[in-house]
């Protein structure tokens, strides 16, 4: 995931905690699911914290 910033990994952790969906997800950023997944569960940029959004 080099092509992504820490602000756009936040971002994806925010979504994905917002209850998007994965498919939309690594739509929109062009990863595959396995990565969201591997997000969302620390195995990968645990040290980064989710962005703040607005309700979807």
């Amino acid at each position: 995931m080099k092509h992504l910033s820490i602000a756009e990994i936040a971002v994806i952790k925010a979504r994905i905690a917002r209850g998007d969906k994965y498919h939309d997800i690594a739509s929109d950023y062009r990863i595959n699911q396995g990565r969201l997944s591997d997000l969302k569960y620390g195995r990968i940029f645990a040290e980064v914290r989710p962005a703040v959004l607005e309700p979807a």
